[in-house]
């Protein structure tokens, strides 16, 4: 990593731990700013009580009514499905409706307070209604069929008369609406009877007429016997076109041979006829025969020639028997079509009256569905004017009170507890808001961490409020009490400094502020007296020429020359130079005020002064004015080695501290560090926070009174 020029010693590594924010800071701020966090939180508990107090008083009466399922004790699935359906709807109604105008009205004339004079006077019933409708909730038990009706008022008697009159109310307007529907369906459903049995006739008659008209006793048994015939038809005439087509295979066949020459004995075997297959089983006999006589005799033998007349008569035979059997075979064949044809014919037949009799029969339907669904329909109003009847006759109570409501005796509204309760809350969130924004408002800084994180340096140092009343005591208190806890912060700002060895290398100290008042003039000479008391010689050089302060804090005359006649040239600067009481240390005061300061620190001259004090003196250090408001500092700045920056705990402002900041690392200067001045040690925030750890410190220093010194360079 890269070190930062303008942080002396490179101690990023050493920031980075304190960029982010520490519960224990938190802690801190919390105890600083207690008094404030509580003041805002006693003042928000007090508002919630007084509020509490001032407010009237109101009671809560709660009556409960139990809705059941409005379902018919006589009921079909239909009825049973369609409840399922609609009962969340159904419960939100009554929820709805006793809300309504008109039971709030019934409920103001049942329980009579609409003609009391004293319950709301000067308001019409509209408007009483109107201011009711404000008291009263009313809400659903979760997982039940419970409603709770609810009344809010001032007087205890007013709500649970109120609520108990709401809840009759709705159970004689539920009885009462249930009454008339019952009535009003019986009426419906006797005179829907009455359309339907009229609707019955009317449709018999018709029915009749028709049946009249077509001649027809009854169309469906006229239809069943078409059917049967049309389906023996239809057997029929498959049966004979499987004959046909067989006849007319062989016919074809057989025609076919003979139209080819071919004899009609030789195609005997395709005429399965018995006559031809018995002669020619003979002729083939025969013939054996006759094969057997020519080899025993020859051919002028009788037993042979009477054979051969025998085979002559076969063979006549044989072929006037296939010529019956191909007359035959065409006889049946034509045989086989006519009867194929009369067959198709009676089937058309059948077909044709079939149809007649369905344009019969759509009529015929009609006329009998109507008559059907009349009559089906007539006998479900007669059934549901039966089950009205007797649902009428039994008591059902579908709405009723479970628990009517009673004077409250203790008011809901205000309850003291929680009112505190919320008072004491509200005030602790409020207080510590206040704290925190407050914390944040503010910019003075207050924290070692803060400076760091803001100003990107280390705080070298915490220097506890010195409350010396002198500039000379405050300014030397490193030397008059030095066994302290204002001398250890300081012999614990010159370790750091010696520890790091940042001021050996940086022998002109130049020691600044933001701004006036933040104690530059006090760190610079405890801190010139902390290296001198360490045997460092050490000079220590009023640079303020505005306001100086050294004369006041070691008692040299103010007309005593100083910087600022070296300067001018009047005298050598080492003539100015005072002795203190601190062995090492030597003051080289401001001297006479001059006109033009600014421009005197310009000087070469100022540069020959510090570079012929640091060949005399190990440490030279400058008590410079601060770096806001006038240029002098920002004069100095090329002359010295480094700058330590002084922070006034509670009175440097975060914004002017950034800006110095800006200025001086704009100069290119290096920068030692910063001292936290001013810290109030008695504060118990403090105490906590900065305390503990420098008591540690101090008992450190007192079991070990010499601080080590690091050895000088040469």
């Amino acid at each position: 990593m890269k070190p930062n020029p303008y942080i002396a010693g490179g101690a990023e590594a050493d920031l980075d731990s304190t960029r982010r924010f520490d519960w224990r800071e938190g802690v801190a701020i919390l105890i600083e700013r207690f008094w404030l966090g509580l003041f805002v939180a006693v003042i928000v508990f007090l508002l919630f009580f007084f509020q509490a107090r001032r407010q009237i008083p109101y009671y809560r009466s709660t009556a409960t009514l139990m809705v059941e399922a409005q379902i018919p004790k006589i009921l079909n699935y239909q009825d049973l499905m369609a409840y399922n359906i609609r009962n969340l709807e159904y419960f939100n109604t009554h929820l709805n409706a006793l809300h309504s105008r008109s039971m709030l009205a019934e409920a103001l004339r049942q329980s009579g307070l609409a003609d009391r004079d004293s319950f709301l006077p000067g308001l019409s019933v509209e408007a009483k209604m109107d201011r009711i409708r404000g008291w009263v909730t009313i809400t659903a038990i979760e997982k039940s069929r419970m409603i709770n009706i609810t009344v809010e008022h001032s007087d205890p008697q007013i709500a649970s008369d109120l609520a108990n009159a709401l809840a009759g109310a709705y159970i004689q307007q539920d009885l009462d609406n249930r009454m008339g529907a019952s009535m009003q369906a019986i009426d419906w459903l006797h005179e829907r009877s009455e359309e339907y049995r009229q609707k019955l006739e009317k449709g018999f008659h018709e029915l009749q007429e028709y049946r009249e008209q077509t001649g027809s006793v009854s169309l469906e048994d006229d239809q069943n016997i078409v059917i049967e015939k049309l389906k023996a038809l239809n057997s029929a005439l498959t049966v004979a076109q499987t004959e046909r087509i067989r006849a007319e295979t062989n016919w074809k066949n057989v025609q076919q041979q003979l139209q080819s020459g071919v004899p009609a004995v030789q195609i005997a075997s395709l005429l399965s006829v018995g006559e031809v297959e018995q002669a020619r089983q003979r002729l083939q006999e025969k013939n054996r025969e006759i094969a057997n006589l020519r080899q025993r005799y020859r051919e002028q033998h009788p037993d042979l020639q009477q054979a051969l007349e025998s085979e002559q008569k076969l063979a006549n035979q044989l072929e006037q028997a296939c010529s019956n059997a191909v007359y035959a075979l065409e006889r049946q064949y034509k045989v086989l079509v006519e009867h194929e044809r009369h067959l198709q014919e009676a089937l058309a037949e059948q077909e044709q009256e079939a149809f007649e009799l369905d344009r019969k029969l759509v009529r015929y339907n009609e006329l009998k569905r109507n008559i059907d669904t009349d009559q089906e329909i007539h006998r479900a109003v007669l059934a549901r004017m039966k089950e009205a009847s007797i649902s009428e006759s039994l008591p059902t109570d579908i709405i009723r009170l479970v628990e009517e409501a009673r004077p409250a005796k203790i008011p809901f509204r205000p309850r003291m507890g929680q009112a505190l309760a919320r008072g004491a809350l509200f005030g602790g969130i409020l207080g510590l808001g206040a704290i925190f924004l407050f914390y944040y408002a503010d910019h003075r800084f207050r924290r070692s961490e803060e400076i760091e994180r803001i100003l990107g340096l280390p705080v070298l140092a915490t220097v506890p409020l010195i409350l010396d009343k002198t500039d000379s005591e405050r300014g030397q208190v490193a030397e008059l009490k030095s066994s302290g806890e204002i001398a250890e912060a300081f012999r614990t700002l010159r370790a750091s400094l010696l520890l790091k060895g940042e001021i050996l290398q940086a022998p002109v100290v130049m020691v600044t502020s933001a701004g006036p008042s933040e104690g530059k003039s006090l760190i610079a000479s405890n801190l010139a007296i902390s290296l001198a008391r360490d045997g460092r010689r050490t000079l220590l050089i009023g640079g303020d020429l505005r306001r100086p302060s050294l004369s006041k804090i070691f008692g040299i005359p103010s007309q005593a020359p100083g910087l600022a006649e070296a300067l001018k040239g009047h005298m050598y600067w080492r003539d100015t130079v005072q002795a203190t009481a601190t062995p090492h240390l030597d003051a080289l005061p401001a001297g006479r005020l001059p006109s033009h300061p600014s421009e005197l620190l310009g000087r070469k001259i100022l540069a020959d002064i510090f570079n012929g004090a640091k060949e005399i003196y190990k440490h030279v250090i400058v008590d410079a004015p601060p770096i806001l408001g006038v240029s002098d500092s920002l004069v100095l700045l090329p002359d010295v080695d480094g700058v330590l920056f002084v922070v006034r705990y509670g009175v440097t402002h975060s914004l002017g501290a950034s800006h110095a900041m800006v200025k001086l690392r704009d100069s290119g200067t290096p920068c030692l560090g910063i001292v936290l001045n001013g810290v109030n040690l008695s504060s118990f925030a403090n105490y906590y926070y900065y305390r503990r750890y420098g008591g540690y410190g101090y008992q450190a220093y007192q079991a070990r009174p010499t601080v080590m010194s690091v050895p000088e360079e040469a």
